[in-house]
């Protein structure tokens, strides 16, 4: 259904108001989500760095401890005294107790003031030295873990990150179930490797995640390169791993817990490991889509309001045009004394004016073509009353036929119906194409014609197959190439006209004129052919016509027009011999088309 030109109007209208507002909200909240992210990601990234500044306290007192324990001069003469006790000496105990003693009071001096570490150092020969009681743990049970024998691997230089795992102080499982630790070789002598294991508590990360707990439901974790936790302020989670590429510098939001999170990753120092900030999408956005719905809806209520005023408007100014409308409608339905009633001087209410006066111009237009319609109609009626009537023309020239036959003369008899058919076919023009029988019998009423008013005596020759006598050819087209045969190629004897007729294999019809008049030399030959197959039809000679005022040029530029350049003409003649005349018509169902539409 075609919408009016107030529905469309309005419809503008709105669109133009809420596609700008539509698009408003979503490119504000893309562009706002954007920047959130980006900040929320910074804020996570600087407090993950905070943490692991405080990590890297951690590790560098390990690191500092182990290096004192590896390369300190007086730790290495105690260690080396400690592998050379032999156990199986009277005196054995004393020893170890002596060498323990001086090696707490040469690690005092450094452990009083680092924060609490799990120290064991393993000889080959199943001595040990630790700082934490027997009874909660046998060191020599490392040498049963499987991570033990990769200490063997390690250069005196390199380190062993551990990570997690569940305590070995048995007194600490409840309140510290899991510890951190490294190992390392630390020293070689007497072909034997001597091994320092340093742990210390998760709960000192834990504490650290505490501190920058926010009210953001922030969540920590220290990993591994592959996601396992070794520390979170959920002691349940260590152990698990996070399904997330915690190696990617780049922020991610991921589902945690069935609810989406923005994680960042940031390394710790020394080791492969990586802390993890996971915080909730929605308390990083959330405050700003409500500030952003409140906007919306606040600009929405705004925009409805001029909306509304802008349809009023828009209805007001295309009263008009809807009254123009109604007006238009009642004239097309037949009432042509509806008029528009517009005030004022506005660009509508001149339409409106202009087309009031128009519609006063036609009425007054169409009661002037009644009257001369009126004068035109009696005026034929009286030309009418005033012709003769063909066809009494037709009937009193056979009624004389029929008497001077009934006198005997049968000769003037057939002379007048010859002259009767042709002059009926020369003012019947209802059909441009006739067959070819009926055409070659206007031509024989011709011919006969022609030799009771020259005194000729041409006979004609007619030799046409079944198929091509039924074949449909423009009318009148064959008259002017008999007439010019006769008129032009008398040489005083008998003249013999042959007409061939041949349909060649459903391509064209071959129509052949010969006569045996005086024909032509060369010269004269071409200048005709120059004269029909060159010359412009606004050319031709206009004393050159027949009896219908049609010569053989015009006959040759009328087939021409009909059938196109598929129709062919030749004219060959010699002097003393005759003249002939070569038609070839397209019999081509584009060509029948073509005639069909001449026809009509």
């Amino acid at each position: 259904m075609q919408m009016s030109l107030r529905t469309r109007l309005i419809l503008s209208v709105i669109l133009c108001i809420l596609f700008p507002w539509v698009g408003t909200y979503i490119v504000s909240n893309y562009f706002t989500k954007d920047v959130l992210e980006q900040r929320a990601a910074t804020q996570s990234e600087d407090d993950l760095r905070m943490i692991e500044l405080g990590i890297k306290n951690m590790l560098d007192d390990i690191m500092n401890t182990s290096n004192y324990i590896q390369f300190d001069s007086n730790m290495r003469q105690l260690l080396k005294s400690h592998e050379v006790i032999d156990v199986d000496s009277p005196t054995v105990k004393q020893q170890i107790a002596l060498n323990y003693i001086h090696i707490s009071k040469e690690l005092s001096g450094i452990t009083d003031l680092l924060r609490p570490l799990y120290i064991t150092i393993l000889f080959n020969n199943d001595l040990y030295y630790t700082n934490y009681s027997k009874l909660d743990f046998n060191p020599l049970q490392f040498k049963e873990k499987t991570w033990f024998g990769k200490l063997d691997h390690l250069s005196f230089y390199q380190t062993y990150w551990l990570g997690a795992h569940p305590t070995y102080i048995q007194s600490e499982r409840d309140t510290y179930p899991y510890l951190i630790t490294i190992g390392r070789r630390i020293q070689k002598g007497n072909s034997s490797y001597i091994y320092l294991i340093i742990s210390f508590k998760e709960n000192q990360i834990k504490q650290l995640f505490s501190q920058f707990q926010s009210e953001k439901r922030a969540k920590f974790y220290l990993t591994n390169n592959t996601g396992e936790i070794y520390s979170s302020l959920n002691t349940d989670e260590v152990g698990t791993i996070l399904p997330y590429d915690v190696t990617n510098a780049d922020y991610q939001i991921v589902d945690f817990k069935e609810e989406k999170h923005l994680m960042v990753s940031y390394p710790v120092s020394y080791s492969k490991w990586r802390l993890v900030s996971l915080v909730p999408y929605n308390d990083i956005i959330g405050s700003i889509n409500l500030v952003t719905r409140t906007t919306i809806l606040i600009q929405g209520v705004f925009l409805a309001l001029f909306l509304i005023g802008l349809i009023m408007l828009v209805r007001e100014f295309t009263k008009p045009i809807t009254k123009l409308h109604h007006v238009t409608k009642a004239i097309k339905q037949g009432d042509l004394t509806a008029r528009i009633h517009l005030s004022g001087s506005n660009d509508v209410a001149q339409l409106g004016h202009s087309f009031n006066h128009m519609l006063d111009t036609i009425e007054e237009m169409i009661e002037q073509v009644k009257i001369q319609e009126e004068a035109k109609r009696n005026a034929e009626l009286e030309m009418l009353q005033a012709q003769i009537n063909p066809h009494f023309l037709f009937n009193v020239l056979n009624a004389i036929r029929l008497k001077i036959k009934m006198e005997g003369n049968s000769g003037s008899a057939s002379l007048i119906y010859s002259l009767s058919a042709l002059l009926r076919m020369t003012i019947n023009r209802n059909n441009a194409f006739i067959p070819l029988e009926e055409e070659l019998t206007i031509v024989k009423h011709y011919v006969d014609l022609m030799n009771f008013r020259h005194q000729h005596d041409v006979e004609l020759e007619i030799d046409v197959n079944e198929s091509a006598s039924s074949f449909q050819v423009p009318r009148f087209f064959l008259q002017p190439i008999i007439e010019n045969a006769i008129i032009h190629g008398n040489n005083n004897r008998k003249e013999t006209i042959k007409i061939i007729a041949s349909e060649q294999i459903d391509t064209y019809l071959k129509l052949v004129i010969t006569d045996n008049g005086k024909g032509m030399d060369m010269l004269t030959l071409e200048g005709l052919r120059k004269k029909i197959f060159h010359q412009k039809g606004h050319d031709t000679v206009k004393s050159s016509k027949s009896f219908n005022g049609i010569g053989v040029q015009n006959v040759y530029q009328r087939m021409k027009l009909i059938y196109g350049e598929a129709f062919q003409l030749r004219i060959d003649s010699m002097e003393g011999e005759g003249t002939t005349l070569t038609f070839q018509i397209p019999v081509h169902k584009r060509w029948l088309d073509v005639r069909n539409s001449f026809g009509r």
